[in-house]
């Protein structure tokens, strides 16, 4: 197995270049659309939601319990 071992590194000298090279990340720009797609989607949202507690308050009904 030694026979395969290479043992040239050399770390005595800093490298010229970078040696890892980072990048920045874009800056997120939505523009006027986006801003008015999110808040449309938060309003759409928010009324299913609504709708949706709605509906199973009625289906459940506490109060044909005591109606009987």
């Amino acid at each position: 197995m030694s026979d395969y071992v290479i043992d040239d590194d050399d770390f005595s000298e800093e490298p010229e270049n970078e040696v890892v090279h980072w990048m920045a990340p874009k800056p997120l720009s939505v523009g006027a659309t986006g801003v008015a797609a999110v808040a449309s989607a938060a309003f759409v949202l928010g009324a299913l939601t609504t709708l949706g507690v709605l509906a199973a308050l009625h289906w459940i009904d506490p109060r044909s319990r005591w109606e009987e």
